[in-house]
């Protein structure tokens, strides 16, 4: 490869690193969801800048074609960023759980209290007008 094709890497990881800090600043991204996507892309601009890296790494743990090292880590960034995601669903899911849970069992302790508190009102009413009546 040539120098262009580092420089566009490390420049689309700079925007895409930008674009992170933006939606965090927007609020449209949370921090805990974002710090993976912010280490992937600075290991992207990292292995943009130092391309020799990547063969070191590869003869390090006997990697014929670095590139395949590229694919590999890629593939398990995304798996971890998938099982993290897959742990706030579950997550998310135990929690709207509770609080329909909570939420049906308040409505139903008001619906109780409503019930109890219209029959104390009937009966002083009920039995002020047999004292009235008297």
């Amino acid at each position: 490869m040539n120098l262009n094709i580092y420089l566009i890497s490390f420049c689309i990881s700079l925007a895409f690193a930008g674009t992170i800090l933006v939606l965090i600043r927007k609020r449209k991204l949370r921090e805990q969801y974002a710090l993976l996507w912010l280490l992937m892309s600075t290991v992207m601009m990292v292995l943009s800048l130092f391309p020799s890296l990547l063969d070191i790494v590869a003869q390090w743990i006997h990697i014929y074609y670095p590139p395949s090292l590229l694919y590999f880590l890629c593939v398990v960034a995304v798996l971890f960023i998938l099982l993290h995601l897959t742990m706030a669903v579950s997550s998310l899911t135990h929690r709207v759980i509770i609080l329909t849970q909570t939420l049906g069992l308040q409505e139903q302790r008001i619906k109780e209290l409503e019930a109890l508190s219209v029959q104390p009102a009937q009966a002083p009413s009920h039995v002020q007008m047999t004292e009235v009546i008297r």
